[in-house]
């Protein structure tokens, strides 16, 4: 009995999830000089599969790019937008940058992935980069960082270079876990980097 158009559709989604998980890890840890084989070989696919779902390796680098900079560019976006105090939404993100160590290990492939992008001078394509529909998360908690200090709650300092030296701490982290030592920071750490004591 042939497949229906949804039951088809379905596999295709199911076998791109496959290779793009594989190319995460193995980008995430050996860089993007990773062979099209050796990530077909991790799908558990033929290389001829892959270049079905994916024509280049460029091609599936890209849609990595695309997806880390919607997800992290949403996330922290809906953080900085909600009505919450700029302490509330330091400690927010902090918990789940710090649940993600122990619960959601993709993200830290994502956090390693644009690492290596950024390392390797890779050209990313127009589309793959932050819009304003999902900023840089750096960005995001920027405006963070400003609403706080108008108040009195986060540390004094240039609220982008405050920004970058968190996510830092947070790559730092990544850098640690993917060497497979064990990595579980609290929030409380993390926020000790813009919160001052009053407000930890």
């Amino acid at each position: 009995m042939p497949r229906s158009k949804e039951a088809f559709e379905a596999m295709r989604q199911t076998t791109r999830v496959k290779i793009e998980v594989a190319a995460l890890s193995l980008f995430a840890r050996k860089g993007l000089a990773v062979k099209v084989g050796e990530i077909a070989e991790a799908s558990g696919l033929s290389q001829g599969l892959m270049y079905s779902h994916y024509p280049s390796k460029d091609a599936l680098i890209a849609e990595l790019v695309r997806q880390a900079t919607t997800i992290s560019g949403k996330t922290i976006m809906g953080f900085a937008e909600n009505g919450n105090t700029a302490t509330g939404k330091i400690n927010a993100i902090s918990s789940v940058m710090c649940r993600m160590f122990v619960e959601n290990s993709i993200g830290i492939d994502y956090f390693m992935f644009m690492v290596q992008v950024g390392m390797s001078g890779f050209q990313l394509p127009e589309a793959s980069l932050h819009a304003p529909t999902h900023p840089n998360p750096a960005e995001s908690l920027a405006r963070i960082i400003v609403e706080g200090q108008a108040v009195g709650s986060v540390v004094s300092g240039e609220p982008m270079q405050l920004s970058m030296l968190y996510w830092a701490a947070i790559q730092g982290l990544c850098c640690y876990a993917v060497t497979g030592m064990p990595v579980a920071p609290e929030p409380k750490a993390l926020n000790r980097i813009l919160l001052k004591e009053d407000y930890l």
